[in-house]
């Protein structure tokens, strides 16, 4: 049987009323990762907007991304506390109406031709994910107790990533061709109010949300953790621009670190701590660890395929997206996989399979040569990338909810997209400071081997993943069985 429902947990909607549910969770990966397709793959042509047209300023380009993914990362960081003390569902619809708003600013930025202007609208308009994503997951996790029918939700939601990424980067590249790209833009804040709307109507209010006038919230660990965060990122995208010699950008890393460090003290000292120490054990860092591992190597093969796809194989935005067909309807499928893997494959092997799956996937990308047919590396590449981006995500969300208690289900939410998107944005930045130290010229050859000096980073990321994945199967053989997995074991069947 499904475990029984426990206190503090949300009313489960029933009959069409969990189907639309349901569908809203699962919007915030579809949106989410659809903003980050809809710029990713024609990337080139939103360039000339702003007179970034030469492999000169791709390293100014990568901001593109990297100012996305930044506030996502760092602002998730309280966004699951903020939650916790307002209330989910208020958070939720909040970040759906935030998006919308600077979805729409950031096409209007083509109107300035400023690339300053994309980076900091694209840079806000992160902060509207960075609340969506960890409300999403903790209100799913308030309403579904640990059981089959959970890591189905779980995994529906995980099942949007890839279709998100894939259906943003279609219509983006065809906007973007044929007719004009701020028009995805204003097209994804239009459907943000729509879920926005929707959200307000469905989902169920938190019964047990602290009374505004006992709220208490740690803003001076909140104001350390996310700027140490956006310093350290800053610093680490800035060098491949700038240099690692020039001085703003080794003081912002020391002052990052220096803000972090205090950050950590200060969640120690705070009576209500942003991040609860105690949530933190030996598996849940190793599974931190590997994740962000994963997704860092994901994030450098996903910008460095489509370089590769159009400015070295000549392919357009929209051809080049289209061969991402086989690797989104595999990532749809993945999470399938995980939901029936549940309780029956120990969670670190789960970590094997998807760290390496992001290593051979990458690896396929910096072997494949110019001229080969789509049907053999790139082909597999995109397959296989998908398959290891949506076991790890269902896999590492689904263990971390069930190994806090339902008062830390934002804090769970947190910590799992913090790392997520946190490590697309710093994997850019080391990619990109390797491939600066690599090329010398402008000429297509020299940019190749820049590009695989890039992915060859992103195969040592994913393989250390790997090691660390083996690591925890070795030290679970030493131990007793998990609790939580034992709880899966028993539920099994009752969806």
């Amino acid at each position: 049987m499904e475990a029984p429902l426990q206190v503090g947990y949300l009313q489960r909607p029933h009959g069409w009323r969990e189907y639309v549910f349901i569908l809203v969770l699962c919007s915030t990966q579809l949106f989410c990762q659809g903003a980050l397709g809809y710029v990713i793959v024609p990337l080139s042509l939103i360039g000339k907007t702003f007179h970034q047209d030469g492999y000169e300023q791709a390293a100014e380009m990568s901001w593109h991304i990297a100012a996305y993914s930044l506030t996502i990362g760092s602002f998730i960081l309280i966004a699951g506390r903020l939650g916790d003390n307002y209330g989910a569902k208020n958070v939720l619809v909040f970040g759906w109406v935030w998006f919308a708003v600077w979805s729409i600013i950031a096409g209007c930025s083509a109107f300035t031709h400023s690339a300053i202007f994309f980076d900091v609208s694209r840079a806000f308009q992160g902060i509207g994910p960075s609340l969506l994503l960890p409300n999403a997951l903790s209100i799913a996790g308030r309403t579904y107790a640990p059981g089959r029918r959970k890591s189905v939700v779980f995994s529906f939601i995980a099942m949007c990533s890839p279709l998100g990424a894939f259906v943003g980067g279609l219509v983006g590249a065809a906007f973007a061709q044929y007719v004009w790209w701020p028009w995805i833009t204003w097209i994804s804040g239009i459907g943000c109010s729509v879920v926005a709307a929707t959200a307000y109507l469905v989902v169920s209010q938190d019964r047990n949300k602290t009374s505004p006038r006992n709220i208490t919230f740690d803003w001076i660990g909140s104001f350390f953790g996310v700027g140490g965060l956006i310093l350290l990122n800053v610093s680490w995208n800035q060098a491949p621009i700038d240099g690692w010699s020039t001085p703003y950008v080794y003081v912002l890393l020391v002052l990052g670190f220096f803000f972090l460090g205090i950050f950590a003290l200060q969640e120690r000292r705070s009576k209500h701590p942003i991040m609860d120490i105690s949530v933190f054990n030996g598996r849940v860092a190793s599974i931190l660890l590997i994740t962000g591992l994963g997704w860092a190597s994901f994030g450098i093969w996903f910008y460095y395929m489509f370089q590769f796809l159009q400015h070295i194989r000549g392919l357009s935005s929209l051809i080049s997206i289209t061969q991402f067909t086989p690797g989104a309807i595999r990532g749809m499928i993945a999470p399938l996989f995980v939901a029936w893997s549940v309780g029956k494959v120990p969670t670190p092997w789960l970590s094997v399979i998807s760290s390496s799956a992001f290593c051979l996937g990458t690896l396929l990308l910096a072997t494949a040569p110019v001229e080969q047919t789509y049907w053999f590396n790139v082909f597999w590449s995109f397959t296989i990338m998908a398959f290891g981006m949506d076991i790890s995500f269902p896999a590492s969300t689904i263990f971390l909810s069930d190994s806090v208690s339902i008062e830390n289900q934002g804090i769970s939410a947190s910590l799992v997209n913090t790392v997520i998107n946190y490590s697309i944005a710093i994997g850019l930045g080391i990619a990109g400071t390797v491939e600066s130290q690599v090329v010398k010229g402008t000429s297509m050859e020299a940019r190749l081997q820049g590009y695989r000096s890039a992915e060859w980073t992103s195969v040592g990321l994913a393989g250390l993943g790997i090691c660390v994945a083996l690591l925890m199967v070795g030290l679970k053989r030493k131990k007793k069985p998990e609790k939580s997995e034992e709880i899966a074991r028993d539920s099994e069947g009752s969806y």
